[in-house]
């Protein structure tokens, strides 16, 4: 179910990097990720129904930061992609006590960075020609959301708590 949302062209396009549709690497993926203690996946569920793929990556629980991305595999429920991030948020600030989440956003994605933007992140640069892809060089656009900031805009922590199972 993951490989398939992977590699469907509306998911894939903002992605870094392209796979193919084979099960055996990615058995191997996920036999990887599982004993990997500087990530995070999680399958996002929705009434009970699987729609998309969440996920940290680089955590740094020294320095309490990590990068992440997500992306909503069924296509009916990609207008909730916005509104599941408060709950990881949440969650990565007050279960996990990170301080700071980073995410990188391909240049063309406008409403993924319109949302990090609604949601309290700082723009903090641009990686020009960053990425490869599709036979042309990318822009990559960093953004950053402090807890803090993510606290000072929503008061009410128990307000978006959902569970996140290990």
């Amino acid at each position: 179910m993951v490989l398939a949302w992977r590699v469907m062209p509306e998911i894939t396009r903002f992605m870094f990097n392209d796979i193919e549709f084979d099960i055996e690497n990615q058995k191997q993926w996920f036999k990887t990720i599982s004993s990997d203690d500087s990530c995070r996946h999680w399958v996002i569920y929705v009434d009970g129904q699987p729609i998309g793929l969440i996920y940290l990556d680089n955590i740094d629980m020294k320095c309490h930061r990590s990068s992440w991305g997500y992306y909503i595999g069924e296509e009916d429920s990609r207008h909730l992609g916005g509104l599941i991030l408060p709950y990881f948020y949440t969650y990565c600030f007050t279960q996990l006590r990170l301080k700071k989440l980073v995410a990188e956003v391909m240049d063309g994605n406008d409403n993924i960075m319109k949302i990090h933007r609604l949601h309290g992140y700082r723009t903090v640069g641009t990686y020009k020609n960053h990425i490869y892809k599709n036979d042309r060089y990318h822009d990559v656009h960093v953004f950053e959301l402090h807890a803090d900031d993510w606290n000072a805009l929503h008061k009410d922590p128990k307000k978006h708590v959902a569970k996140f199972e290990d």
